[in-house]
């Protein structure tokens, strides 16, 4: 008997009215949409490599599609110029050195005959110009022979090593002047896809970049991303703002145009909201619900969404408020 009274017990308190009350009523949610953004994959960087002196092109050591090497060599040009102006500026060097022994000795002389008073001072002033001028001309010939030098390294253009050939516009025997282009290279070791995005639009991104992925449909894969930059300036005509997505490395390719999808979740217009289809009363072709105050609301039904919830339509309603269950 008093097994039967607990049992019974518990029954009461299972159907009680509190309990009752706890499936009674559900909260309306905003709703959302999914967008789909198409863009295309870019290096992360590219840079146009020119010369820095003119001169005929000696060698071209790439092209296009090549990776650059570790020792990053892309073309060279005819240095014999070069190095005979350097081989000219060691003599002049070395003659400067035997007018600087010669004239230090010749101070040494003549500092000598002016203690035992047989020339004058003058003379040994002259003497200490003469060493004081071979010793400027043989350091201005030092710093013309490191500008030579300097020179000399630059008839070779060099890339960072790793990155690939985009284009090449040179080819051997053709004469180049100052600034003109060798080879366009680009660094594909990280790719970069470029959006346009309204302000809602990048407020969605940013909301979800923790944990940020993008959709490769040729290769039916998901990447994880992450948000690069942000440009400051907003297209006038598009009304747009520039983002840059840096993807991840392990990408099945590593090259340019590779087509990306990035899905959006933004919030639906015009008063849009999710509620569970329970709560919708349907009478005589109108939608109502009804609110914890006793209040009837009429809706429009724009059809259903997941997990038996309805999209509906009202511009007096607000997301998070209660509504009662109809049919439960």
């Amino acid at each position: 008997m008093p097994q039967k009274r607990i049992n019974l017990l518990f029954f009461l308190i299972a159907v009680s009215p509190i309990n009752q009350a706890e499936n009674t009523w559900t909260s309306i949610q905003p709703s959302y949409q999914q967008v789909s953004l198409t863009g295309f994959s870019r290096a992360r960087d590219d840079m146009v490599l020119s010369t820095e002196v003119a001169g005929k092109v000696k060698t071209v050591f790439v092209d296009v599609g090549d990776i650059i090497s570790v020792h990053g060599n892309v073309s060279c040009l005819d240095d014999t110029f070069s190095k005979i102006d350097i081989n000219s500026t060691k003599n002049d060097i070395e003659l400067a050195k035997i007018d600087i022994v010669y004239y230090q000795k010749q101070v040494n002389r003549f500092s000598e005959l002016v203690r035992k008073k047989n020339i004058s001072i003058n003379q040994l002033d002259d003497v200490q110009r003469q060493l004081a001028t071979a010793k400027r001309v043989e350091k201005s010939k030092q710093l013309l022979k490191q500008r030579q030098q300097e020179k000399l390294k630059r008839h070779c253009i060099k890339s960072p090593s790793g990155w690939f050939v985009e284009e090449r516009y040179v080819d051997p025997g053709q004469w180049l002047d100052i600034g003109n282009s060798i080879v366009k290279v680009g660094n594909y070791s990280k790719l970069l896809v470029p959006f346009a995005l309204s302000v809602d639009e990048l407020n969605a991104l940013k909301s979800m970049q923790q944990n940020l992925t993008i959709w490769l449909p040729e290769y039916q894969q998901h990447i994880p991303a992450s948000i690069e930059r942000i440009s400051p300036a907003f297209d006038q005509q598009s009304r747009k703002i520039q983002v840059d997505l840096l993807l991840a490395k392990n990408l099945p390719v590593q090259r340019g145009g590779l087509r990306v999808n990035l899905i959006l979740k933004l919030p639906d217009p015009d008063n849009i909201f999710l509620i569970d289809e329970k709560a919708l009363d349907k009478r005589f072709e109108e939608t109502w619900i009804k609110s914890k105050e006793g209040l009837s609301f009429r809706v429009n039904l724009l059809g259903r969404a997941e997990n038996g919830k309805m999209r509906i339509q009202s511009p007096q309603l607000k997301a998070g408020e209660q509504f009662k269950i109809i049919h439960p």
